[in-house]
């Protein structure tokens, strides 16, 4: 189940990211060149997963794989959808969004509960969101069309989405990577260990969005924002390391009794990889509005590559210990690129 959902955050949630923040960037002038490409997209977003489930589960199954890409078509249209919300600051939109998401959950829990079928968690969560989404954004009643733009706004999508795929590498390499080295259990220890942190996480995930929603709008004279928004998340990244290693104990006995000896031997150092990934991840849409498209792809290329050959070097003289460590290398590492990224491009423009 982590490895599929795993590839639906990666394949039609990073494609349909990367179109809420193409709109979000070229809202005044992209007509219906995103609508043309929405739709290729969900398509292609259609297809690869539909092979890739095929492909794990090793045979042809209707509830798995058509349910499990028919989710992936949910999962993009709504992240793509969401952008409307953006545009017109209607938080509270996203608000209700969100409600409606977990009511879906729910609902789809209670169909879990009498069918044995996890997808229709996802399935009825997603579904109802994107209903929500269609109706209130009308962004599915625009017509897909080619003008002179297509061109330029097709190249920064696939740049941001080869960026995307390759950053959330690194967000999932846990699944990916630790299943086929070291087997289930380690996955399931892993993970977590790292969910106190990723709790903490979820707040970064708005405060990312409102970020870029507001500063899309500034000319590049506003860039002395970015000095103090480091600062402060640093300060406030630093409080959740410390709540969230005061909180594991009791939060990760009660919730994952068989995990907790093992847990808290890592958990100090994979809560410091969740920090750093906050933090460039609230850095991040700066880099999107002052520096090139192409920044996207570096960043996180460099830091993957480092990511994974930290990790795999130091997990195999350490094991699941030295893999953690290695996975702080590479979060630090794309980090630091991040703010020089920052900087440099200011100081070109300047």
């Amino acid at each position: 189940m982590l490895t599929i959902y795993s590839l639906w955050i990666m394949v039609p949630n990073s494609m349909g990211n990367v179109l809420n923040n193409i709109k979000l960037l070229r809202q005044d002038d992209s007509g219906g060149d995103i609508a043309l490409l929405l739709r290729q997209w969900t398509v292609a977003g259609f297809v690869v997963v539909f092979v890739f489930i095929w492909m794990y589960f090793g045979t042809f199954s209707v509830i798995h794989v058509v349910i499990g890409s028919f989710i992936a078509i949910c999962i993009l249209l709504k992240a793509y959808l969401e952008v409307g919300f953006r545009i017109k600051l209607d938080y509270t939109a996203v608000l209700i969004n969100n409600i409606l998401l977990s009511v879906g959950y729910f609902i789809g829990f209670i169909a879990f509960k009498v069918t044995g079928i996890w997808e229709f968690v996802f399935l009825l969560g997603y579904l109802v969101s994107c209903v929500y989404c269609t109706v209130k954004t009308g962004l599915l009643r625009v017509p897909p069309c080619s003008t002179e733009l297509f061109a330029s706004i097709k190249k920064d999508a696939y740049s941001l989405m080869a960026a995307g795929i390759i950053g959330n590498l690194i967000n999932y390499a846990d699944k990916l990577v630790l299943y086929p080295l070291m087997g289930g259990m380690a996955v399931s220890i892993y993970y977590t260990a790292t969910i106190l942190g990723k709790i903490t996480g979820m707040l970064t995930g708005p405060i990312n969005s409102v970020i870029l929603s507001y500063i899309a709008r500034w000319d590049k004279s506003r860039t002395n924002v970015f000095t103090k928004v480091l600062s402060l998340s640093i300060v406030v990244c630093i409080v959740g390391y410390i709540v969230s290693l005061l909180l594991a104990r009791p939060v990760i006995g009660l919730l994952f009794p068989q995990w907790i000896e093992k847990v808290m031997d890592i958990i100090p150092l994979t809560t410091v990889t969740v920090m750093l990934g906050i933090l460039a991840s609230i850095l991040n849409p700066f880099v999107l509005k002052y520096c090139k498209m192409q920044w996207q792809i570096g960043i996180n290329t460099i830091a993957s590559i480092v990511y994974f050959g930290s990790a795999l070097l130091l997990w195999n003289y350490m094991g699941l210990k030295g893999f953690c460590i290695g996975t702080i290398i590479g979060a630090l590492t794309k980090l630091l690129i991040i703010v020089v990224a920052y900087y440099r491009s200011v100081d070109k423009q300047k």
